[in-house]
């Protein structure tokens, strides 16, 4: 009979290894928090690059075609590059064509309302959809609603209240309701995608064939209007266009799967605070907007209400991201609690 041999790791090769997935776990959250910031703050670009075109005379549907279709491109490109297939089952088409309308509503939407209220404060509506997405789970799925959720949703009610222009800053009625309708279609749009099994698809293809099937959408309400794909009127416009599609769309959805993978959806949500808030410095530094005190304040309110609602759904993310924050950081708040 043959001896048994136990090995027996030595206490410090075992504290090597323990710091070396440590390290590496470290190192995994920190890319996480980068790509989520990366993310969120590209999104907010959006009218950066959407107003200069529609103002140089390119009409909202001409700019979310060129959108849609320049970012399919990049994303088939991407997908032939890595040498994926692009199949498909065909039942699934229908409910990608619908998740399509829904994307592609949205987008639509959201372009409209620049043109009658600020890039800031469309984006700020635009965001309150985590509310939505809270509401729609408890009512259709039957979710527990939280006492900081329904906190949170009265927050954001108020600061609808104070964004609207009650206080004597007069808001233009049809961009609010433009906006506050994209918050309906994104909700849906998210609450569909996380219900469906056309979640599992490969996120890059997923992205490519919403992103096809929403162009075709738009070329043909080009057709039915007889509006026709207004023509590129400068190269100053082809630049916005083609980086309207490529940074707030293919690189924050890129950079947004990573962080999800990375470090979760509720903490790469929390960090989706940066959207509005990107769109508000932009409108002011180069779109020459303003923002009065009252809707600042209704902006404040927002984001807290939204970020309330995100780690409300998952208190344990709140933990994670304490955890994962600078050393300095929490000693500092530890003393302000003393």
């Amino acid at each position: 009979m043959r001896p048994r041999i136990i090995v027996r790791p030595t206490k410090r090769l075992f504290q090597m290894l323990k710091d070396s997935v440590m390290t590496e776990e470290k190192r995994k959250s920190i890319r996480g928090l980068i790509y989520a910031v990366v993310s969120s703050a590209t999104f907010g670009l959006v009218p950066l690059f959407a107003i200069p075109a529609l103002k140089a005379g390119v009409s909202v549907n001409s700019v979310v075609f060129y959108r849609f279709a320049i970012s399919a491109l990049l994303v088939g490109l991407v997908l032939l590059a890595r040498r994926e297939s692009f199949r498909i089952a065909k039942r699934q088409l229908p409910v990608i064509a619908g998740f399509a309308l829904l994307y592609a509503a949205t987008s639509f939407l959201l372009t409209q309302s620049y043109l009658y209220i600020p890039s800031g404060l469309a984006t700020t509506l635009h965001f309150l959809y985590p509310v939505l997405v809270t509401i729609l789970m408890v009512v259709l799925f039957k979710e527990r609603l939280s006492v900081p959720v329904a906190v949170a949703t009265l927050l954001a009610l108020g600061g609808i209240y104070l964004l609207s222009g009650s206080n004597g800053s007069e808001v233009n009625p049809t961009g609010m309701a433009l906006a506050l309708t994209t918050v309906l279609t994104y909700a849906s749009y998210i609450v569909g995608l996380n219900r469906s099994s056309i979640g599992r698809i490969d996120s890059l293809k997923l992205t490519f064939y919403i992103l096809s099937t929403g162009s075709l959408f738009f070329l043909v309400n080009l057709l039915v209007r007889g509006e026709g794909l207004a023509p590129i009127p400068s190269w100053k416009s082809g630049i916005d266009l083609f980086m309207l599609a490529l940074v707030p769309t293919l690189i924050s959805n890129l950079t947004l799967i990573l962080a999800v993978k990375h470090i979760g959806s509720t903490t790469t949500a929390v960090l989706g605070c940066m959207e509005p808030l990107t769109a508000v410095v932009m409108g002011i530094l180069f779109l020459g907007e303003s923002c009065s005190r009252v809707q600042a304040w209704g902006i404040g309110i927002i984001l807290v209400a939204v970020t309330t609602v995100i780690v409300a759904r998952n208190p344990e993310e709140l933990k994670k991201v304490w955890q994962r924050a600078p050393r300095w950081f929490r000693k500092g708040s530890s003393r302000m609690r003393r």
